[in-house]
């Protein structure tokens, strides 16, 4: 069995990966713990508070729901931009190949890095699977590039299936 795919994250791939990885850490519980308690004040104190004061009230109501993934779809802009090649990413029974312009690399199985279960990283996630080779890379293959669920599925099924055979 070999999957193959071609793809250039685009900076909405990006933006989701990150805004993901924000609420489902202790971070996400923090910014919205923030957010609905900057929402009771504003509401408690808008009529006893001068103009400044509402302005205020309103700039650190909009910190995480609006300023905070403009900044992030931003950074995610500038890294989608500097990635000039399409990527094609290939796996079969004997490991990962990862393809851009005339640059080739082979990553067997069972030299994947671990993850904290003893398994490999591939992190399935609803709008992409996240491939993680090693310890300084990251492969983004969104929905949009896998086409339908049950191609992320059987994909996801496949890797998890050759990572343990590997012993990963």
């Amino acid at each position: 069995m070999r999957y193959e795919y071609t793809f250039r994250n685009t900076p909405g791939d990006y933006w989701k990966f990150r805004m993901e990885n924000h609420y489902r850490n202790w971070t996400g519980l923090v910014s919205i713990v923030y957010t609905l308690s900057m929402l009771a004040l504003t509401i408690t104190k808008w009529n006893s508070t001068n103009g400044l004061g509402k302005a205020l009230l309103l700039i650190f109501l909009l910190v995480f729901p609006l300023f905070q993934p403009l900044f992030v779809y931003f950074i995610s802009i500038r890294d989608a931009q500097a990635i000039k090649a399409d990527t094609t990413l290939s796996f079969d029974e004997t490991g990962m190949e990862i393809r851009v312009l005339k640059h080739v690399q082979r990553i067997p199985w069972k030299s994947f890095v671990p993850d904290e279960k003893g398994g490999g990283m591939v992190i399935q996630r609803r709008s992409m699977l996240v491939v993680v080779p090693d310890q300084m890379h990251a492969y983004l293959l969104t929905n949009r590039v896998l086409g339908t669920d049950d191609e992320k599925k059987r994909l996801y099924a496949f890797m998890t299936e050759q990572l343990k055979k590997a012993g990963k």
